[in-house]
């Protein structure tokens, strides 16, 4: 006899808020439809707040009964499930099916202490197959049951993980993080749309006083003087927008932390919406190392990682490093993910194919310059950069490079960031080589690798190497266990 238990009486509430979301604008749609229609002894205007009250009660009422109708039971090969009020469901869930169970809590859950747990198999849809809200303590508990099957499952403790095998973010590097992040930019510019707009939402009066204002504040003003305005609201809007990058940041990776723990990774972070995630080592495919250009020149680094079946949170789950000092990158490899810590020399691309590749990559740039040039006044000007974008491409070109080992393969590639991607050889789901006309009297070829995907696969592309490298260490597939024999 199974000894079913019922989920948090926080569902309750969780249950109501969901219900008033997703019927608040038909309600309200539907009153003002009714009007005045009712005549006054049949209630007339009370009748609407009849409806309300009515319709609130039937939420509550309904909401109560998912709660005591949502109940689950674990034994030592899986979890039990029971929910439905209408349509009664009874679910099995195998621990051997279960490829993630992630935990959050909002600030709002923190303060009645609930905790959300989310559960999924191998080949779900964006949306978690299995949400429950639990205490802490329970939410933890079942968790730890999940991934360790222990039988003695009411006495299951919180690990807190080997200290010689943890990583956590500071402050300090979270204040750099934002510093370095594109967010400065999408800030700054939704900040000057935002003023374009004030405009059109200020009253008549108010932007007829504020003209006046501005009109007065500039008479006998020099134009060095404008200019020096401009200069100090450009560098106050990036001020602003470098706070709001930093308050972005820090709510979001406040406290990060990730823990090696036998065979599974886990990260927490968050400081309102707080996270405890799982990644299963068996499932990463590929790891990698991203360097952006002011990161690199600090010498910091973050790293991402790609699941079979993992990471439905746009991509959140997969950054199990949002930023540190080059320094510690062996080490992190070493404690964190031995797995995939290797020693490699890349072979770049050969000299020979710096002339297509520069040719390639700056037509397009000289032909939108010459279209500046003609039509936007003084657009010849543009032509100064050209320079520069030759530097970069040869940078680009010079980052070029593959590696083919036994067990990982690694590329490097840069596109604004310089990623280096390295695979697991038999996480490979299929390889091809790329050549037009002109590369292939050069022995010149694209490498490209992909591997399992959600829907579709994920690809790495290295171009312009040298056609026999990749055709001496071209993946043998036969030796490649099928994928989904591994996972």
């Amino acid at each position: 006899m199974r000894e079913l238990i019922h989920t948090h009486k926080f569902t309750i509430f969780s249950e109501i808020f969901k219900s008033i979301k997703d019927s608040i604008f038909p309600i309200i749609l539907f009153l003002i439809s009714l009007g005045s229609k009712i005549p006054k002894k049949y209630g007339g205007n009370y009748t609407e707040i009849l409806i309300v009250i009515v319709f609130l009660i039937l939420i509550v009422v309904l909401s109560i009964f998912r709660w005591k109708k949502n109940e689950y039971s674990l034994n030592d090969e899986g979890m039990y499930l029971k929910y439905g009020v209408f349509e009664v469901h009874e679910r099995t869930l195998p621990f051997s099916q279960v490829h993630s169970a992630d935990i959050s809590s909002s600030l709002v859950q923190r303060i009645f202490n609930v905790y959300k747990l989310e559960i999924d198999t191998l080949g779900g849809d964006k949306k978690s197959e299995i949400s429950i809200l639990l205490s802490k303590q329970e939410a933890f508990r079942v968790k730890e049951v999940i991934f360790n099957g222990s039988k003695n499952k009411d006495k299951v403790e919180i690990k807190q993980g080997d200290k010689n095998h943890k990583y956590t973010c500071s402050l300090k590097d979270l204040f750099v993080m934002a510093t370095m992040s594109t967010k400065i930019i999408a800030s700054f510019f939704i900040i000057f749309a935002f003023y374009s707009k004030i405009e059109d939402i200020l009253p008549g009066k108010l932007k007829k006083w504020a003209q006046t204002s501005i009109d007065d504040s500039v008479k006998g003003v020099s134009r060095s003087d404008i200019i020096k305005y401009i200069v100090i609201l450009i560098l106050f809007v990036l001020v602003i927008s470098w706070i709001i990058s930093v308050i972005i940041t820090v709510i979001k990776y406040y406290g990060f932390e990730v823990i090696r723990q036998e065979d599974n990774i886990k990260l927490s972070y968050g400081l309102l919406d707080k996270k405890e995630v799982t990644i299963p080592v068996k499932r990463i495919q590929s790891v990698t190392i991203v360097e952006g250009i002011i990161k690199k020149s600090f010498g910091y680094f973050s790293l991402n990682v790609e699941t079979i079946g993992y990471g439905k949170d746009k991509g959140e789950s997969t950054m199990i490093c949002p930023i540190a000092r080059e320094k510690i990158l062996n080490k992190f490899f070493e404690d964190i993910i031995p797995e995939m810590n290797i020693k490699y020399d890349l072979t770049k691309s050969p000299k020979r194919a710096l002339k297509g590749f520069l040719l390639v990559n700056l037509i397009g740039y000289i032909v939108a310059m010459a279209l500046i040039a003609r039509f936007v006044p003084y657009g010849y000007y543009i032509f100064i950069l050209l320079p520069i974008i030759v530097i970069w491409q040869y940078v680009q070109f010079g980052d070029n490079g593959m590696y083919n080992g036994e067990d990982l393969v690694v590329l490097r590639y840069r596109k604004l960031s310089r990623e280096t991607v390295i695979v697991q050889r038999e996480c490979v789901q299929s390889m091809e080589k790329v050549q037009n006309v002109f590369q292939k009297k050069r022995a010149i070829a694209k490498y490209k690798i992909t591997i399992a995907g959600e829907i579709v696969g994920k690809s790495y592309v290295v171009g312009h190497m040298d056609e026999n490298y990749i055709n001496k260490n071209y993946i043998d597939m036969s030796s490649i266990n099928n994928i989904s024999r591994n996972y």
